[in-house]
């Protein structure tokens, strides 16, 4: 039963991820990502899906609201301020506070030590 669940819930993450059309560099950081946070906080494989599925829809959010729009650094950090609070609220939902506090500090660690 627990593998069938786990099946079915890889199955509709493929799909609206196909369906959604996100970017494969957006695939692959939210991977990268969601990755590294759940080995640190040894989280299983849905808790890794889980956010997994939040950080790519907030990356790809992100880009569709910024890229190609000429904005300033002030309005996109505007969009990045909005972006985090929503990501905290969405991870809200799946993990304990103190869990959506080590993720996000387990994701700008990840971000300072992966600028390009």
């Amino acid at each position: 039963m627990r593998k069938l669940i786990i099946i079915i819930l890889f199955m509709s993450v493929s799909i609206v991820t196909f369906a959604q059309k996100i970017p494969a560099n957006i695939i692959k950081k939210a991977t990268a990502v969601s990755e590294y946070i759940a080995t640190e906080l040894n989280f299983d494989e849905n808790q890794k899906q889980d956010i997994f599925t939040i950080l790519s829809e907030k990356y790809d959010s992100n880009r569709k609201k910024i890229r190609g729009k000429d904005l300033s650094s002030e309005e996109k950090q505007k969009i990045y301020k909005a972006s985090f609070i929503e990501t905290k609220n969405n991870l809200s939902e799946k993990f304990t506070m103190s869990e959506v506090n080590m993720i996000n500090k387990l994701h700008r660690t990840w971000q300072q030590n992966n600028k390009k």
